[in-house]
């Protein structure tokens, strides 16, 4: 008597069905479990590299706030304002000798 008196689905087909069903939802749930978490962890590494990029251009600037601010606080003697002149102006003295060379012929023939 594996039928009821309605003539429906046996009880323990039913089950089975059940069963089933619910195996297949919780496949369901384990794999959208593991794609998060796997997009996840990819999130993580990339914000973790951008935090050492954004950490080494921070010690970058720090390193020219420290330049300026020793340049600003009047710290600056005569033997600094003329390495400046020379270094970022291409700035000589008067009585300097300038010796030109044609590095571009050079390595000609």
């Amino acid at each position: 008597m594996d039928e009821n008196n309605n003539g429906s689905v046996p009880v323990r087909k039913r089950n089975a069905s059940l069963s089933l069903g619910l195996r297949c939802f919780l496949l369901l749930i384990l794999v959208i479990s593991v794609a998060v978490f796997a997009s996840r962890m990819l999130e993580y590494t990339r914000l973790n590299e951008q935090k050492k990029d954004l950490e080494n251009q921070k010690e970058q600037y720090q390193a020219q706030i420290d330049k300026m601010n020793h340049y600003s606080n009047g710290s600056i003697d005569y033997e600094d304002i003329v390495r400046i002149a020379r270094e970022k102006f291409n700035l000589v003295f008067p009585d300097d000798t300038i010796i030109y060379s044609d590095q571009s012929a050079s390595g000609q023939k």
